[in-house]
């Protein structure tokens, strides 16, 4: 019941402020007279929008906590309009006189108009109120769950503050952003903000007499309770932080957003002021002077552990009086809807004005929109920034878990608005500030604003730097103490421009209002007319009396002779013109000792302008030219004659420029007819104002760039600047990169035949020291052969053939690291089947595996991927190498899975595993495992590593100790499938060969006679030879196989000889490519030969099986061709 009278008491009285607003804004004027005579008074309320929910709500709550630390926030604002009432008045006349839109507005037309200034104004200006807006929005969600306690079992709470601020919102566009030209004049407001004061003054008021009725009929024991809020105030001391509260409460009142919007840009005049002067304070001691009463009351009638910020709404709730509860109620709305709605009209206008407009205008003037529809933008903009300032207010509601209590958040609100009074209250006193030392001194003290009160509060945790035991006057005393000390030192250091200067006179010397009025004159407006043309000529004269729109017969009033002052004093100063237009308006005549010192002032001023000019133009290092728009010099530097060593005699003043031209001309070897031809047209260029930039080669052989632009009034201006040194410097420059080009050209080019070298070395390395290994493994094997049961020599032989693998092994995996970091190896993609890849691998390691009691599994698959061959298979052939050496039980598994578009090809085992901190390790040259035994090299990853980056995938490892390993990397899959390759069949060695005849090719004498031992042993009949020719010689007739070396003598090459061979014997037998080179040259060459390549030194299995298999091959090709035949 209680809630929904509050509701519907809430909706008639937001219904009654729109009326009010709305029908002061359309027909307030039809009562003007009525209006006007109550102004002041309506002013002065309306400057009550200072009085929020903490004033309303929280003051209370101070003061039954802190006992008279509630004082300060009223205390603060009562000196200001009383003591300090001058300072007010000269911000209200400058704020006029400047046509000023907000604080922001205003600080930056004091410090040189700094549009920087303006936005840093603005930035600290929100941070300091959008939490304290969104605590005004909490304010009314606890007291609507005061009101009702049982409201979050019906509806949330949080939705009936998002509809308050909504309307907020929606007042706020209506009433506060109605024009895009300027703010203030929002008599609608205005108007409605004064009712909202009395409104809340009125039900603070009510409960203050409900408190004292409650304390003069209490009992003993009530009457007993209220004496510890008494001692309370009554041992109060006046500490530093009461000293502290009071002075960001005088600033505040001046520096908060929206109390300068309603103080100085609302206000509506001078006469105003002298209401605003009594009626605010007199609220302000009204509203502190009630809150004794109620907190006494409060402790003496409310249950202990009462909210102290909802003492003036909980007494009379328990009071059973629902009515004043209502009006408290909306007396605690108002204060926190006012205190939104013109913080939200105030920041708004900030934010379009001196955030967003800098933008559309730069964008406007670089031609990239239209400058006429700006204004009605900028009036849609306000509007939208003023709802994202109420929803952001409404998300701080919703998220923000810090401070809580409304003094806390209100006290950092106060010293976040104290860091503009430096400068305004310096600003307005003295000239000695600039823009430097505002911009220093605010962002210095902002910054300490949020290191030692906003962080702390929000975290809970301690400042970084302390000087006192409350975190609060610490944090104020640094950060005004910086601000000031910065502002006033750097204002000392840094010289400020002629603009700073100009505003800071005209702000520290505006005449105070109340000056007395001018004497009526009998001047008419034709003679103010004529006293202007005087001074600044007949079109000035008249552009400046247009807006007045009064004709010559009419009476010069005191608007008239203002706009007079203002237009000669840019003629012969302020003092002077003031001086001449009040003596002139008057009829008085001027006295000598007047007029010399006004004449004595204008010969001041204009000395000073021309000495101010020439001190400018002197201290550049520019040549510079000014000539009139008779095209005569009348301003130059000693620089501008330097350059083109002029003589005295022709730089003077009144010098045609011409003259100038001609004589630099004649120094040129040009004809008179050209020169008198440049000289024209470089007249011309000036007289027409053509603006230009162009770098001309002077005689001598130096470069000036020449910039040219006209002046008002027709004359033109010319600087020049000597950048032969630049220009010598990008010569030299250019030079320099010229010569290091061709030395880096010439070292990659060395670099390109160093690596073609090596890369010759290495395939020559291989060939040479394999060969001898090839034909010691074949005469072992040989050996092998001869001591066939016997023990103790098979034995010997046995370990003579692993010494030589191990060697050959070492061998050929060093070189394969020299070629892969030498950049020998070129990738060559090609599109890979990886099931036959797989295939092919596996064939290789099955034996070695089954040897071992290993199962090696690939599995099947249908993806391609587009890789180098070589590199990918010898990836994989590492990693199964690896996987079979260092797995004792179990197996290796080679497959491929899907991973998006990818593939992962990966290699498993169920070895020993690696541990986590040694997987790293295991990728670098000669490393193994801490427990491996000594078949590895500790090569095989590294070279598993090289090649991968070459493929560009990198390897990825997972291993368990104790369990295995995974070694994987994927690669893209090619949009390709095939049938999966049929199964390799295992490789059977036949026991018998027969007597086949076998020719044997090789230029080394120790290979050939291996492996004639060797397949002598096998029953094979055997015929050697080492060169093309001495292989004709030997066997006129195609042998039943061929075997042949790749690189034999004198540059002979063994697919080469093996294609002589078959034309000389006009037929093609099988053949095995015997080589020491693992490269795609041998592989094209086994190819061509369509035989089967293999390496050495070559196992003797596996040579006994492919020559086993080619003869098979051949004899079932005679036996297909025969049966056509």
């Amino acid at each position: 019941m209680m809630l929904g009278a509050a509701l519907i008491a809430a909706v008639i009285y937001l219904g009654a402020l729109f009326w009010l607003a709305a029908w002061r804004d359309t027909r307030g004027e039809n009562h003007a007279n009525w209006l006007k005579r109550r102004a002041g008074v309506v002013y002065g309320l309306s400057l009550a929008v200072y009085c929020t929910s903490w004033t309303f709500f929280g003051g209370v709550g101070t003061a039954a906590t802190s006992g008279l630390d509630y004082l300060p926030i009223y205390l603060g604002p009562i000196l200001v309009f009383t003591l300090g009432f001058g300072l007010v008045r000269k911000i209200l006349a400058q704020a006029k006189a400047q046509h000023s839109t907000s604080i922001a507005d205003f600080l930056s037309a004091r410090y040189g108009k700094s549009a920087s200034l303006a936005a840093l104004v603005t930035v600290i200006a929100a941070c300091g109120t959008l939490p304290y807006m969104a605590l005004q929005l909490d304010a009314v969600g606890t007291t609507l769950l005061l009101m009702a306690p049982d409201l979050r079992a019906q509806v949330a709470a949080d939705e009936l503050v998002l509809i308050v601020a909504a309307l907020m919102g929606l007042f706020a566009i209506l009433f506060g952003s109605r024009r895009a030209d300027r703010a203030g004049d929002n008599a609608g407001l205005v108007l409605t903000i004064a009712l909202e004061a009395v409104v809340k003054l009125a039900a603070l008021l009510a409960v203050g007499m409900l408190a004292v009725w409650l304390l003069a009929t209490a009992d003993g024991d009530v009457a007993s309770a209220r004496g510890a809020p008494l001692a309370l105030f009554a041992d109060h001391p006046i500490d530093a932080r009461f000293i502290v509260l009071t002075g960001i409460s005088a600033a505040a009142i001046l520096c908060l957003p929206r109390q300068f919007h309603m103080g100085f840009i609302e206000a509506p005049g001078e006469r105003a002021t002298t209401a605003m002067r009594w009626v605010f304070p007199a609220y302000l001691a009204l509203t502190a002077a009630v809150i004794v009463p109620i907190v006494l009351a409060g402790h003496a009638v409310l249950p202990a552990g009462t909210d102290p910020d909802t003492i003036v709404l909980a007494l009379p709730l328990a009071s059973d009086v629902p009515g004043l509860a209502v009006v408290v109620f909306l007396g605690g709305f108002s204060a926190a809807t006012g205190m939104i709605v013109v913080a939200s009209v105030a920041l708004s206008i900030m934010i379009t004005n001196d955030l967003i407009a800098p933008l559309l205008l730069r964008r406007a003037l670089a031609g990239r929109g239209d400058r006429s529809r700006v204004p009605g933008r900028l009036l849609l903009i306000r509007r939208c920034v003023i709802a994202g300032l109420l929803a952001a207010a409404y998300a701080f509601y919703r998220g923000f878990t810090g401070i809580t209590d409304l003094a806390g958040l209100g006290t950092l609100a106060f010293a976040a608005a104290a860091q503009f009074a430096p400068g305004l209250v310096l600003g307005m006193v003295s000239q000695h500030g600039n823009r430097a030392g505002m911009l220093t001194g605010l962002a210095a003290g902002f910054a300490l604003w949020l290191a030692l009160l906003i962080v702390p509060a929000a975290t809970g945790t301690l400042p970084l730097v302390s000087i006192h035991a409350d975190p609060l006057v610490s944090g104020v005393i640094i950060s005004l103490g910086v601000n000031t000390g910065l502002y006033w030192l750097v204002s000392a250091v840094v010289r400020p421009s002629l603009l700073d200067q100009a505003q800071a006179a005209a702000f520290v010397g505006t005449p105070m209002p109340g000056e007395p009025p001018r004497r009526a004159t009998a001047k008419r407006v034709g003679d103010v007319r004529a006293l202007l043309v005087q001074f600044v000529g007949r079109e000035r004269a008249d552009a400046a009396l247009a807006p007045l729109a009064l004709r010559n017969g009419d009476p010069a009033g005191a608007a008239v002779l203002e706009m007079a002052e203002r237009v000669i004093s840019g003629v012969i100063g302020t003092s002077s013109a003031r001086m001449l237009v009040g003596s002139w308006a008057g009829g008085d005549p001027i006295p000598l000792p007047e007029v010399v010192a006004m004449f004595g002032e204008t010969g001041r001023r204009l000395n000073f302008s021309a000495d101010l000019l020439q001190t400018a133009i002197e201290s550049i290092d520019q040549g510079v030219a000014l000539v009139d728009s008779e095209m005569q010099l009348v301003a130059w530097n000693s620089r501008y004659q330097q350059l083109f060593d002029l003589p005295d005699r022709l730089v003077s003043v009144g010098t045609p420029i011409a003259d100038l031209i001609r004589f630099n001309l004649a120094r040129e070897a040009l004809s008179e007819a050209e020169i008198a031809e440049q000289v024209e047209r470089r007249l011309a260029f000036m007289r027409a104002g053509t603006e230009h930039r162009i770098e001309r080669v002077q005689h001598d052989g130096r470069v000036l760039r020449i910039v040219g632009a006209p002046t008002p009034g027709g004359g033109y201006t010319t600087s020049y600047t000597d950048i032969t040194a630049d220009r010598r410097a990008e010569q030299a420059l250019e030079d320099k990169v010229a010569i290091r080009t061709r030395q880096l050209s010439e070292a990659n080019a060395a670099l390109a035949q160093a690596t073609r070298s090596k890369t010759r070395f290495l395939a020559a390395a291989s060939h040479d020291l394999i060969q001898p290994l090839n034909a010691a493994r074949l005469f072992a094997s040989a050996l092998g052969e001869e001591v066939s049961g016997r023990a103790p020599l098979e034995k010997l032989v046995a370990d003579l053939d692993g010494s030589i693998e191990a060697a050959d092994r070492l061998i050929r995996v060093l070189l394969e690291i020299s070629k892969l970091d030498s950049g020998g190896v070129v990738p060559k993609p090609e599109a890979i089947a990886l099931d036959q890849l797989f295939a092919d691998v596996a064939r290789d390691f099955v034996l070695q595996a089954e040897a071992k009691g290993l199962r090696l599994k690939r599995a099947r698959t249908r993806v391609w991927v587009m890789a180098d061959r070589a590199l990918l298979t010898a990836v994989v052939r590492n990693l199964v190498s690896n996987a079979v050496r260092y797995t004792t039980a179990g197996g290796v598994l080679i497959g491929v899975r899907r991973r998006g578009d990818q593939a992962l090809i990966a290699v498993h085992d169920t070895g020993r595993g690696i541990a986590p901190e040694d997987i790293e390790r295991m990728f670098g040259e000669f490393e193994r495992g801490p427990s491996s035994d000594r078949e590895g090299l500790g090569l095989g990853l590294a070279i598993v590593r090289r090649s991968a980056r070459l493929l560009g995938v990198e390897v990825e490892t997972a291993s368990v100790p104790g369990r295995g390993s995974r070694f994987a990397l994927a690669m893209p899959v090619l949009r390709r499938e095939a049938a999966p390759a049929a199964s390799p069949a295992p490789v059977r060695s036949a026991s018998r060969l027969g007597s086949a005849r076998v020719l044997v090719v090789d230029n080394d004498p120790a290979v050939l006679a291996a492996t004639a031992a060797l397949l002598g042993k096998w029953g094979l009949n055997v015929t050697c030879a080492a060169s093309l020719a001495s292989a004709r010689a030997a066997m006129p007739a195609a042998p039943d196989i061929a075997i042949m070396d790749y690189r034999l003598d004198d540059a002979e090459r063994g697919d080469a000889a093996f294609a002589m061979l078959c034309a000389h014997w006009r037929a093609r037998p099988p053949a095995i490519l015997l080589t020491a080179e693992a490269s795609d040259e041998t592989e094209a060459a086994a190819a061509r030969m369509t035989a089967h390549r293999l390496l050495k030194p070559a196992p003797p299995a596996a040579l006994r099986a492919l020559i086993t298999t080619a003869l098979a091959q051949g004899r079932a090709q005679a036996l297909a061709e025969s049966a056509t035949g």
